[in-house]
């Protein structure tokens, strides 16, 4: 994430181009869809071995990430 915070203009160029070839080619790169799920207890103090006091946290590249938020962004202008 620190390479998108302090890499400057030329990585947000390089970014843009990307995400525009993926919009208008309709491709995502594989590693796009790569995802971590962790489970967190909800309750620490409750029982550890009860699958229902565990909820999952899906963590997903920095890329992935600024992808969904421009997408979000772009959609909420007709949700509401």
């Amino acid at each position: 994430m620190e390479t998108f915070i302090y890499g400057g203009t030329k990585i947000w160029i390089h970014l843009s181009l990307l995400y525009t070839f993926c919009i208008k080619q309709c491709f995502v790169p594989a590693h796009f869809m790569d995802i971590n799920i962790i489970p967190v207890i909800k309750n620490k103090g409750g029982d550890k071995t009860d699958i229902n006091n565990y909820r999952a946290i899906a963590v997903s590249n920095a890329d992935t990430k600024i992808l969904e938020k421009l997408i979000l962004t772009k959609v909420n202008c007709y949700i509401y």
